[in-house]
């Protein structure tokens, strides 16, 4: 697979995967962008984009292989994902905009924050294992590992991306949607990712009872 098809990809797979508003990284851009505080928003995705890069590039490069090897990882990332879900579930499940609260972040305290969010969230290994897989099937097993480089790049690229329109949106119609219907909003995806965290909970109990 050329290296240009790679890249377009791995841009794609970036954008729309997301997409989805259940994720802890859209929350919170969510719930900053309703308090006007839109440019901690945008760090908070672009601190994230960086991060779920790294994990693109490392699957590009092998990761899957060593995860069929170490199955073990596998219920270890489900302990981690759960415990992640339900803290930040619970938190925007009783989340309330107010604009007077808390000061500004500055630049580098929300970009590391979205940076540590989307790192502790072994899930994107599994994730970009699978679009890699996908890839695989189209030839990419001919591909050089040097291209892990610009795959986890074009990524990025595609994250911040989805998560710069998703702030411009927010920021275009900002007073022309309800602020209690924003709230509720983010209160129900709170409660998507509790029941998210309930699901890998259930999965890594169900594998500790298949272990012993």
């Amino acid at each position: 697979m050329r290296l240009l098809a790679v890249c377009v990809m791995a841009l794609l797979f970036g954008f729309v995967g997301s997409m989805p508003l259940a994720g802890p990284i859209a929350i919170l851009v969510i719930s900053r962008a309703t308090q006007g505080r839109f440019g901690e928003a945008l760090r908070v995705g672009l601190g994230a984009a960086v991060a779920e890069a790294l994990y693109a590039g490392l699957a590009f490069w092998g990761f899957t292989a060593f995860l069929a090897r170490h199955a073990i990882v596998v219920p270890i990332s489900h302990g981690v994902t759960a415990a992640v879900l339900l803290a930040l579930g619970t938190r925007f499940m009783f989340w309330k905009a107010d604009r007077a609260q808390g000061k500004p972040q500055n630049g580098a305290g929300t970009l590391f924050f979205g940076f540590s969010i989307s790192a502790i969230n072994p899930t994107l290994l599994l994730t970009w294992s699978a679009a890699v897989a996908f890839l695989a099937s189209y030839g990419l097993k001919g591909a050089s590992p040097i291209y892990a480089v610009p795959f986890a790049v074009s990524a990025g690229a595609g994250i911040a991306a989805w998560f710069s329109l998703l702030v411009a949106l927010l920021r275009r119609y900002q007073g022309k949607v309800p602020e209690r219907a924003l709230t509720w909003t983010v209160r129900a995806l709170g409660l998507v990712l509790v029941v998210l965290g309930v699901v890998s909970g259930v999965r890594l109990l169900r594998w500790l009872a298949g272990h012993r």
